[in-house]
């Protein structure tokens, strides 16, 4: 916890959001409405860092399909999420009067800053928003880890995880089931023993380990993120706290 100042808050954000079924691996109509849901949040006073994803222009995990090493294709990942923190800082930058900082990983010191977490923490501090890119610098991770392990680091008060098309945690695919049922508050116990994909199963030990709460939310939803800080009941709440519920 923040000692009673502001929420600070972890936003993931997806690569594919970034893009939102356009046929290249940007969309400028998506990046403006992933930066309008940044910046909604940010009205609510809380301090906001985000993990920037690279799924819309390189996935790790296809490295067979491409014959090539698994690090290989992570280092091309992790330069993707970069070339997304890029561009989100210029949208947020042009689009407001919010100071971002970009922080990487990997050392890009013509782009963006080191992540050094002192440093992150004095960003956050004054009301900068902190875009964490290069995921944690090493390869077999999706940024799903980083995302708990920076907000862990960092003193966040939760870890909101927006995704793309969906609004919430279900206890199976709503695109395959009719009947698939929409969770209201999982625990971490039940969405690691049933395999539950809506997040890295590495990222969810170290949450539960650590009581980091998670907030999975859609961006479709306007406002989602401010609503759920307001104490809204929207998307799926996961902590070991909540029981497990639905909607």
């Amino acid at each position: 916890m923040t000692g009673g100042g502001p929420l600070r808050v972890m936003v993931k954000i997806s690569g594919e959001a970034l893009a939102s079924g356009s046929s290249g691996v940007f969309s400028d109509a998506a990046i403006s409405s992933v930066v309008k849901e940044i910046l909604k949040l940010q009205e609510t006073g809380a301090e906001i860092a985000c993990v920037v994803g690279g799924g819309n222009i390189f996935r790790g995990s296809v490295s067979s399909d491409w014959n090539i090493e698994r690090v290989e294709a992570d280092n091309v990942g992790m330069l993707g999420t970069i070339a997304n923190g890029i561009l989100l800082r210029a949208k947020i930058e042009a689009t407001s009067d919010i100071e971002v900082r970009l922080m990487s990983a990997l050392t890009i010191p013509q782009i963006g800053e080191p992540y050094i977490r002192r440093r992150a923490t004095r960003h956050l501090e004054k009301n900068r928003i902190v875009l964490l890119c290069g995921g944690i610098g090493e390869p077999y991770l999706t940024t799903d880890y980083p995302s708990v392990q920076r907000a862990i680091e960092l003193d966040c008060d939760c870890v909101l995880a927006m995704k793309n098309g969906i609004d919430g945690v279900y206890d199976s695919d709503p695109r395959k089931n009719d009947d698939a049922r929409l969770y209201k508050s999982l625990t971490f116990e039940k969405a690691i023993k049933d395999r539950l994909t809506f997040m890295d199963q590495a990222a969810l030990v170290l949450a539960q380990q650590h009581s980091m709460r998670v907030h999975v939310v859609g961006f479709d939803q306007s406002g989602a993120a401010g609503r759920v800080l307001n104490g809204e009941q929207i998307g799926t709440t996961i902590s070991d706290e909540a029981g497990v519920t639905y909607y």
